[in-house]
C-alpha cells in the first residue's frame, strides 16, 4: 500500500528485538550472577533460565492465534509488555556496580535503593 511502510516494519522490528535484548531479555542471564551468592547461584540461575525459556515457548505456542487475531497489530502487546517490564526494572532492581552481595541485599530490604539515595541528597 505504502511504499516506507514495509523500512517501517522493518525497523520496528529491529527495534524490539534491540531493546528486549537489553532489557528483560538480559536479566535471567547477567542479574541473577549479580543478586546471588556462589552457594546459591546456580538453583537461581537454573529457575532464572526455566522462567525465561517458558517464557519464549508460551510467546512461540500463542503467536499464531495473536497473528490471526491482531493481524497488523501483532507486537502491540509485546510493546506494551516489554514498556511494562522496563519500568518494573526501572524501579524494582537496583544498581549493583561495584556492590558487594550484602550491601545489595540491604538495598532489597530497603525498597531497591532508590528512596535511599535520594534521601541521602536532600536530607
Amino acid at each position: 500500500m505504502i511504499d516506507w511502510m514495509s523500512y517501517l516494519s522493518v525497523v520496528s522490528t529491529l527495534a524490539f528485538v534491540v531493546f528486549f535484548a537489553v532489557g528483560p531479555g538480559s536479566i535471567p542471564w547477567m542479574i541473577t550472577a549479580e543478586l546471588f551468592s556462589q552457594g546459591p547461584r546456580p538453583s537461581a540461575m537454573a529457575i532464572a533460565v526455566l522462567v525465561n525459556w517458558m517464557a519464549n515457548f508460551v510467546v512461540g505456542i500463542g503467536f499464531p492465534s495473536l497473528k490471526t487475531a491482531l493481524e497488523n497489530y501483532t507486537f502491540l502487546p509485546f510493546s506494551v509488555f516489554l514498556a511494562i517490564f522496563w519500568i518494573f526494572t526501572y524501579k524494582k532492581v537496583p544498581e549493583t556496580k561495584n556492590k558487594t552481595f550484602e550491601e545489595i541485599l540491604a538495598l532489597f530490604r530497603h525498597g531497591n535503593g532508590r528512596n535511599l539515595r535520594d534521601s541521602r541528597l536532600y536530607g
